[in-house]
């Protein structure tokens, strides 16, 4: 048994550095990491200590001085670690604490030259207890914040610890007679207090380790939640776009369908006009075949009209996978512009038009149309109930940088400087028959192209519309 206390040191000391190792792997992935590493600080005091408690008997006894101050301000940093979970300012306590030990060290030490082993016993335990009623307190405050079981034991642990060192010292001042030299020559009943107490302390050490990991589990059971959440947030987001998409289509039905009506209406009825006279001259036995050619050519000319005036309906209308592509945008504007003809003709709107019609870029060619469409639409709107004399909507594209720019513009009244802030956002509409989707979806389709649509006033009056996109490689 004369070497039980440096057996025992050692083996407390291997089981401090197996929870040391095992913690470094995750420990910089917890919450709360400026905390951990305190507690990593006190876990290395407390293995050097130990260490020293070992050896001291070998090497020599002022190992002992510096053991028992490296001891003292394990807990010192455990009582930091506790006061930073509970995020409350530690930094100047920790930039004071060298000076604490290095007080604490030379005071022990006088101790040991000039005092007997039962004052070093009461210094010592004096400020673990100061110590450990600090950790209490924070544990406390830890508790009522969060609930964990391990929060419970080190409450447990930590408790016992202070009422074993008050017991040990009570009966080394009961016992003055025969004072030991150091802990290795302490009395048996002290002897087994104070593994008692060293054993708890290790355990606590063991428990905070468990504390920190069913934080981590807890942590990541909440990040696992929040993502499922964000999921389905993202899902509900999406499932949205598309039913204001489809509803932005639908609104747009009855105003669409009158122009379509008036421009399918135009070739159709020519067509019908050339059948009716080729079935004339058939009849009447005048059909020369110079006049076949030109009236075929004709039907052949109003067929495909109609086809694209259709054609263009459908790009709005059908089901899409918002496929991007490589497009002429000249195409999906003279689409645009085709489905509104009519409406401009009634209305003496002035088209113009200024861009390179070899220009590519890179969108969803249904949205990019649906997206033209709302624009000019509202740009009919607003120059109906205007005053200008000479009505207009010019389409200009440029290049700029790396960017593609369309500028959209009508000589209308503009959009008030009130108004302007919230242009793009959802529902902000104030028109009696609007829904309040249509810019809002431009600017969506332009995030989806990877480009932006802004606003600003025109000069001499009205409204443009500028859209940003990045040059594709056909654009290079």
């Amino acid at each position: 048994m004369k070497y039980a206390n440096e057996v025992i040191f050692l083996a407390f000391t291997l089981v401090l550095s197996g929870i040391f190792l095992s913690s470094l792997p995750y420990v910089g992935r917890r919450t709360s990491s400026n905390a951990n590493n305190y507690w990593l600080i006190a876990l290395v005091l407390n293995i050097v200590a130990f260490l020293l408690f070992a050896s001291a008997s070998s090497i020599g006894l002022v190992l002992l001085t510096f053991a028992n101050t490296l001891f003292f301000a394990s807990y010192f940093f455990l009582f930091i670690f506790f006061r930073a979970l509970n995020s409350k300012p530690v930094e100047k306590i920790v930039t004071l604490s060298p000076l604490l030990f290095i007080a604490f060290g030379a005071v022990l030490e006088c101790l040991r030259q000039f005092g007997v082993f039962q004052d070093r016993v009461l210094f010592v335990i004096s400020f673990l207890i100061f110590c450990l009623i600090g950790i209490l307190y924070e544990l406390f405050q830890v508790r009522k914040r969060e609930s964990y079981i391990q929060i419970e034991f080190l409450i447990f642990t930590f408790c016992t610890e202070i009422v074993l060192g008050v017991v040990r010292v009570w009966v080394l001042l009961e016992n003055t007679g025969n004072s030991p030299q150091s802990i290795y020559t302490e009395p048996f009943l002290t002897t087994i207090i104070r593994w008692f107490g060293v054993s708890l302390s290790v355990l606590s050490y063991i428990s905070i380790n468990g504390f920190l990991t069913e934080k981590l589990a807890q942590s990541n059971a909440a990040n696992l939640e929040d993502s499922k959440r964000v999921t389905n947030l993202l899902i509900e987001r999406d499932s949205m776009i598309a039913l204001l998409l489809k509803a932005n289509k639908s609104s747009s039905t009855e105003a669409l369908s009158a122009s379509i009506a008036h421009e399918l209406n135009q070739p159709l009825s020519a067509s019908l006009l050339n059948i009716q006279f080729l079935k004339m001259l058939h009849e009447s036995g005048k059909l020369k075949p110079e006049l076949v050619g030109q009236i075929v050519g004709q039907l052949e000319k109003d067929a495909k009209r109609s086809g694209e005036v259709i054609q263009s309906l459908r790009s709005i209308f059908i089901k899409d996978d918002a496929v991007q592509e490589a497009i002429h945008v000249h195409e999906v504007i003279e689409n645009a512009l085709a489905i509104y003809k009519s409406d401009l003709l009634s209305k003496n709107i002035e088209i113009q038009t200024d861009f390179n019609k070899d220009l590519v870029i890179f969108c969803h060619k249904g949205q990019l149309l649906q997206l033209l469409l709302n624009l000019i639409n509202n740009a009919i709107q607003v120059l109906n109930s205007s005053d200008s004399a000479n009505k207009f909507i010019s389409f200009h594209g440029y290049h700029q940088d790396e960017q593609y720019l369309l500028e959209i513009r009508d000589n209308g009244p503009g959009v008030p400087k009130e108004k302007q802030a919230h242009l793009f956002e959802l529902l902000s509409s104030d028109k009696s028959n609007g829904m309040g989707i249509g810019l809002w979806l431009c600017a969506y389709i332009m995030r989806n192209a990877g480009g932006k649509i802004t606003y600003q006033d025109a000069l001499g009056g009205g409204a443009t519309f500028t859209l940003s996109f990045p040059m594709t490689r056909e654009d290079m």
